[in-house]
């Protein structure tokens, strides 16, 4: 597996420890200033996106990334600790958006291709088997074949971190 670098594990680490406290806490504005707190700029404002149909207390937090920066394999490794500390399920489902269908492609071949590193990322992030659909894939998917994938449950946090095989979908779709 392609090995991280320090400021990509720093900034997934501080997405994990955002996960964890909102999931103990209910709250993602206060896990964000607890998080930003340790940061050399400083405990900073959470800005909440209210969006119909979602909770108030769901996260939603942007990773600034330059250029080159490793952003589709970060997004691996956050796919899976999205799952595992915020959700703390056993399995889940990942809607990967991308500004360009270039973009979707590019995405969508590295994260079905076994030898690829972000693929091998989101595998070992995730626990198990990851299946990559595009959106028109998804919308052509079987009731039961869905139902099979996105049935998730709840588990623990001790069960969740003792390898249970996690299968999700990752649809790409152009923003």
């Amino acid at each position: 597996m392609l090995e991280l670098k320090d400021y990509q594990k720093r900034t997934l680490q501080s997405l994990k420890d955002f996960f964890q406290i909102t999931a103990d806490t209910g709250s993602p504005g206060a896990a964000f200033r607890q998080v930003t707190r340790r940061q050399p700029f400083g405990e900073q404002p959470y800005l909440t996106v209210a969006l119909g149909g979602l909770e108030d207390n769901l996260p939603y937090v942007c990773l600034r990334v330059p250029t080159g920066g490793g952003k589709t394999l970060m997004a691996c490794h956050a796919a899976g600790s999205a799952i595992r500390d915020f959700m703390r399920a056993e399995r889940g489902m990942v809607l990967w958006l991308a500004p360009s269908n270039t973009i979707v492609e590019q995405t969508v071949r590295a994260l079905r291709d076994p030898r690829h590193p972000c693929h091998d990322a989101l595998r070992q992030a995730c626990g198990g088997e990851v299946a990559t659909l595009t959106v028109d894939e998804a919308l052509r998917l079987s009731r039961a074949t869905a139902r099979r994938w996105s049935s998730w449950r709840r588990c623990s946090r001790s069960a969740c971190r003792t390898g249970i095989r996690a299968r999700f979908m990752t649809a790409a779709t152009a923003g």
